[in-house]
């Protein structure tokens, strides 16, 4: 027996085996233990390691119970929700009601997926930062976990990852490709490098519509572009582009192309280049521009010559008149322009229709051309304005405007011969304004405005006339001019205001007063409605100034008509033709009577015998309407010569006011007094009340309170004075005194 055995038998049958067993055991467990703690303290150690992976993942890394409440979170997530902490995000989560998904449903959604299919994968919505409920957009995705021995759901884990700006961008290429689309040309972008090759980088697929060919083929051949363009054209279309490569510029150009499918057009390109260290890159548009290029020989055409009776027009008249001067000035003689405005036009045309108006310009155009020679010029500039421009009429001034007149004559008497409109038979004439020039003023319109001038002149002397023009008009035009700025000016800066002028019956009391609007101008002192009232119809501030009259007459009205001692007070305003013919008057002094709450059988509106040479129908529908809101009418001006008393009959007026003209000299004149006499007497006939203006003294105002007029107004009494002194008459007033003595106004 081996020695070892022996002494382990010896042991064993000495008891002693016992211990030596415990001892071994002893060691056998120290060993497994040791293991066993190396093995928990790596285990541990990969435990935190996957900690702080999961901790420190740019992807949010949650876990939760199957009903959807959060128990873990890692701090992608924590930062996801706007959160400082996983403790304090999952508080927020579990504390507050506000919903993570946006769309109420999406969250059912969710875990229907979840419980079905024991995962979800790629679930992209939208939701609120939970903390600072901004919405971003998120892709989710989660596994359900179980329990090994039971089956039972234990949690979900899952990771989110936030992809907003990728959901931007995705929406901004979708409407970009939407745009695109629906573009009528193509955007493109290539490359051009050194070595003459090309890359083509991107085709809307607008180009297709173009060029017959996809945007894919045109991606895979970079000239397949210029493989369309005519041979004509190509050589110039490529050096345009070498030109701005070059210089680094803008590339232009229009080129002819012949499409896929056989057809020739015109295409605009427009690039912009990029330059990088190996290539340029352009950021371009290409269109089809075939119809501007079919039409643009009809559109210059048509530029510079009136389709109506085929003579140049303004714009090609001012061409020729700057080259006219430009002559005139380089061989040292003269030229002249004529200003032809035919006269009565519109009404021909407003009466008979466009069409004979038409048939009628035509052959004015005919006439005129046979008037002048060959080099000379007749141009249409307006609707019936013509001109023309005569070139070389001497080296004098003298033979420039012998010519110029004697065109102008034979241009008129070719106008006077009778002309044939289809059924109608028309003599036409026309106001003809003649300006002579040297090339010393450069500019053609200073000319035309010139001519313009000189035209109005002979309009003004009776039409079917010429004038020639004077350099003292054109001051007297500027001053007109500079009146009409300032008068701009005058309503913006309450330069005007309104007098008022007494009127009194025959026992001189105070009855009423007319209006006057008076303009105090800064530097001219005080000006008279003459002087620019006119001024403001012709150049379209009648209706501010009628606004401006209205307003302020009815101010002062509602004034009168709170005071007791000048309730009584009748207020004359002066309304002319153009306010009265105007759709919009009855309206505007309708809402200003209303406005200023006045008693409208207070108030006369004074209409000059003008209105009789209107239309007498609207005449008689605007009278009506004004009579309806209850003011009185009253005749101005009354025997200047445009009444018909057989019309006058038919019109509401309640009162007829004499002219001051003839006022002023019954004392003089048999032939006024006789006239006057009998105004008097046909107003008493037709039943109206008679006012005489301008009377200055007791002479004028015993003849005419002889002869039954009523009612009195003239400096004999006041002249117009600022609403406050009129107001004053009344209330410092003198006692009454007796007539004849009208000079102390009785105002009770």
């Amino acid at each position: 027996m081996h020695p070892l055995l022996s002494s382990l038998f010896d042991v064993w049958a000495g008891k002693d085996w016992l211990i030596a067993a415990s001892v071994v055991l002893s060691a056998f467990v120290s060993l497994w233990m040791i293991r066993y703690r190396s093995l928990y303290l790596r285990a541990l150690a990969e435990q935190e390691n996957n900690n702080d992976l999961v901790e420190n993942l740019s992807e949010g890394i949650y876990r939760a119970l199957p009903d959807g409440r959060h128990i873990k979170g890692n701090q992608a997530l924590v930062r996801l929700n706007g959160y400082e902490s996983e403790e304090e995000m999952l508080a927020g989560i579990l504390d507050s009601d506000k919903p993570w998904y946006v769309e109420p449903g999406r969250r059912a959604e969710f875990q229907a997926i979840l419980m079905r299919d024991g995962k979800v994968e790629d679930f992209v919505s939208e939701i609120h930062r939970h903390k600072t409920r901004e919405r971003i957009w998120i892709t989710e995705s989660a596994r359900l976990v179980y329990d090994r021995k039971t089956g039972r759901k234990l949690f979900y884990e899952g990771s989110v990852r936030e992809i907003t700006e990728t959901i931007k961008r995705l929406k901004l290429e979708e409407q970009f490709q939407k745009l695109t689309s629906r573009l009528p040309g193509g955007l493109f972008q290539f490359r051009n490098f050194p070595n003459e090759r090309g890359e083509m980088l991107y085709v809307s697929a607008g180009i297709e519509q173009i060029s017959g060919i996809s945007p894919e083929e045109h991606l895979a051949d970079s000239w397949a572009f210029t493989n369309l363009v005519i041979d004509e054209d190509r050589e110039a279309y490529l050096a345009s582009q070498h030109e701005a490569a070059a210089k680094l510029e803008p590339w232009n150009c229009e080129v002819r192309i012949r499409s896929r499918d056989g057809q020739e057009k015109w295409v605009s390109m427009d690039a912009r280049p990029e330059r990088s260290e190996e290539c340029i890159t352009w950021h371009g548009y290409v269109a089809d521009i075939s119809v501007r290029k079919r039409h643009e020989m009809e559109i210059e055409e048509l530029a510079y010559f009136d389709p109506l009776t085929r003579l140049p027009n303004r714009r090609m008249f001012l061409n020729r008149m700057t080259q006219a001067i430009a002559a005139c000035e380089r061989r040292g003689d003269t030229g002249a322009l004529l200003f032809i405005d035919l006269d009565n036009f519109k009404t021909l045309n407003d009466t008979q229709g466009h069409d004979i108006g038409d048939c009628f310009l035509v052959q004015v155009a005919d006439r005129l051309r046979r008037c002048v020679n060959p080099r000379d010029m007749v141009a249409r500039i307006g609707g019936d304005e013509f001109v023309v421009v005569l070139e070389e009429t001497g080296s004098e001034a003298a033979h420039g405007t012998l010519r110029a007149i004697t065109t102008a004559n034979q241009i008129l008497s070719a106008l006077n011969r009778p002309f044939e409109l289809g059924p109608l038979r028309h003599v036409g004439s026309a106001s003809v304004g003649v300006v002579v020039f040297d090339g010393s003023e450069k500019r053609a319109d200073e000319i035309l405005k010139r001519a313009d001038i000189a035209m109005y002149q002979a309009k003004a002397a009776g039409r079917n006339s010429t004038a020639l023009f004077d350099p003292a008009t054109m001051d007297r035009e500027a001053q007109r001019y500079r009146m009409l700025s300032d008068l701009r000016t005058a309503f913006s800066d309450n330069q005007l205001d309104l007098y008022f002028q007494p009127q009194v019956d025959h026992t001189g009391r105070v009855t009423g007063a007319e209006a006057l609007v008076r303009w105090e101008h800064p530097t001219l002192g005080r000006i008279l409605p003459d002087e620019f009232v006119a001024l403001a119809e012709q150049f379209g501030l009648n209706d501010e100034l009628a606004n401006f009259v209205f307003a302020k007459g009815l101010e002062a009205l509602a004034g009168w008509q709170r005071d007791p001692v000048m309730a009584h007070l009748r207020l004359a305003l002066n309304v002319s033709v153009q306010s009265f013919s105007s759709n919009d008057f009855i309206g505007m002094a309708r809402s200003k009577i209303k406005a200023f709450g006045v008693d409208p059988t207070m108030l006369t509106f004074e209409l000059t015998e003008h209105v009789m040479a209107k239309d007498h129908q609207l005449v008689a529908a605007r009278m009506a309407e004004a009579k309806k809101l209850g003011v009185r009418l009253s005749l101005d001006d009354f025997g200047t010569g445009y009444s018909s008393l057989a019309y006058l009959k038919q019109l509401p007026f309640d009162e007829l006011k004499i002219d001051g003209g003839f006022v002023a000299d019954i004392e003089n004149s048999d032939g006024d007094r006789a006239l006057v006499k009998t105004i008097l007497a046909m107003t008493r006939t037709l039943g109206l009340s008679a006012v005489a203006e301008h009377v200055e003294n007791v002479r004028q105002e015993a003849f005419l309170r002889a002869f039954g007029c009523d009612f009195f107004q003239g400096f004999l009494y006041s002249p117009a004075v600022p609403a406050d002194r009129f107001a004053d008459m009344f209330h410092d007033a003198p006692p009454q005194v007796a007539v004849p003595q009208p000079v102390m106004l009785q105002t009770a």
